[in-house]
């Protein structure tokens, strides 16, 4: 008896981490984007904690010359409930934290209300896992940002 139950046990536990809810994930798409950096497009990122928007990933990313003088690039669809149609992801007015939203008419406009840390950690929920991020590389005066 105890055999059976431990089988079934098992049997449960292998159905259930199958079961990961695809509706959370952030879809998988290519990236490979160069920035000049001597364009005046770009040149907020030639000081720290500047950043700019760009047009690629799955809803655009946002890309952060951080204080500790690295390049990060963050997917701008939120880590909760990717789908959702306001589900994008802002540079906040302070500059040191992303939130889930964006700025409307003279407001913000929250959407799931979860917080960023600047590498993309969570900081405030309901999001329990990071932001997507794509790696960086900097090569004189261009970025190469992809997956």
């Amino acid at each position: 008896m105890k055999k059976f139950i431990f089988g079934l046990l098992t049997i449960v536990m292998f159905v259930q981490c199958g079961n990961k809810n695809k509706d959370d994930e952030i879809p998988l798409v290519p990236v490979n984007i160069y920035i000049d950096l001597n364009l005046n497009s770009s040149a907020p990122l030639n000081f720290l904690g500047g950043f700019i928007y760009v047009t690629g990933g799955n809803k655009g990313i946002i890309v952060v010359h951080n204080f500790d003088d690295n390049y990060l690039a963050i997917e701008r669809t939120c880590s909760y409930h990717p789908y959702d149609a306001c589900n994008l992801i802002t540079v906040d007015s302070s500059g040191i934290q992303y939130r889930c939203g964006k700025y409307g008419v003279g407001a913000f406009e929250t959407c799931c209300g979860s917080a960023f840390m600047l590498d993309g950690f969570v900081s405030k929920g309901p999001a329990t896992r990071p932001l997507k991020t794509y790696s960086v590389l900097k090569s004189a005066n261009q970025l190469h940002v992809y997956n």
